[in-house]
């Protein structure tokens, strides 16, 4: 059992519109000495859930500071991400997305205790399982890393992933400041092979390990376009395992040249910088 069978997705959907859902905005918080430098810079994601919930989520509860919080939207720092969220039309039905988020890869455990009182966390089944942690850990193998994984009001699966090719632990406790940067954003597709080829060449991104019909991974341990077919459910918990669909979803990343790319057939933006562009920024 590799990562697509735990980010299962599926179910049929309309499309939104989407010429208007990125609009460039300042990476306020990113820290441009940072040796990790992040490849998720910005994210820009719909919700139908009142602004007021997801900030009593991510701010009160969570601990991530408030960037900016306008009528129709608000930015989370999640990290080094600015993470916004804008409020949906009705048209767009009620969307919800994976994102993933780094954090010091000796902090799993930490980051389990801090985070299991505060919010559910996603039971994984027990081919994951790693017996040195308790059962909600999930242990990917393959990429060396160990997750865990919940839900926020929006119905979003959240993920802390704590990569142990990166040698970014750090002493102390885990808190909120050990959320390092977005790590992963997830696309929906219903021909994944085609549409992840189509992202790598227009992007320029290789491939990360592994990956088939159903599931690609884009990127590196600082960031991955994932793209997942149409079709499954996240999740293992089935009572809260939903059908995914494909909604609005704008990203700006760090990549080998400067494009802005509208993904064919699917209201996804994406704008990528140079590594040398993001340091001078």
């Amino acid at each position: 059992m590799n990562r697509r069978q735990f980010l299962k997705s599926a179910a049929v959907a309309t499309l939104a519109a989407h010429s208007n859902l990125w609009r460039s905005e300042t990476a306020v918080g990113l820290n441009l000495k940072n040796e990790q430098r992040p490849r998720i810079l910005q994210l820009r994601l719909l919700t139908a859930v009142p602004l007021q919930e997801m900030k009593d989520f991510y701010h009160d509860l969570i601990g991530l500071p408030i960037l900016e919080e306008k009528s129709d939207a608000i930015t989370f720092g999640g990290g080094q991400t600015p993470v916004t969220f804008v409020n949906s039309k009705p048209e767009n039905g009620e969307p919800f997305y994976h994102v993933a988020f780094n954090i010091p890869e000796n902090k799993i455990l930490g980051a389990y205790e801090w985070q299991k009182p505060r919010t559910p966390l996603d039971r994984l089944g027990d081919h994951l399982r790693d017996p040195r942690f308790p059962d909600e850990v999930v242990h990917f193998r393959h990429w060396n890393a160990h997750s865990i994984f919940f839900w926020d009001p929006a119905g979003n699966l959240i993920e802390y992933i704590a990569r142990h090719d990166l040698k970014n632990g750090a002493p102390r406790d885990f808190t909120a400041k050990d959320i390092l940067y977005a790590s992963e954003i997830a696309f929906i597709a219903d021909d994944v092979t085609n549409t992840a080829l189509e992202i790598r060449k227009r992007l320029g991104l290789e491939q990360y390990r592994g990956g088939d019909d159903h599931f690609r991974a884009l990127g590196d341990e600082h960031g991955l376009l994932l793209v997942i077919y149409r079709g499954r459910r996240w999740g293992y918990n089935q009572a809260s395992a939903r059908p995914t669909s494909v909604f609005p979803t704008a990203a700006k990343i760090r990549g080998s040249r400067a494009e802005k790319y509208t993904v064919a057939s699917y209201p996804y933006e994406i704008e990528t910088i140079t590594t040398e562009a993001f340091l001078n920024e």
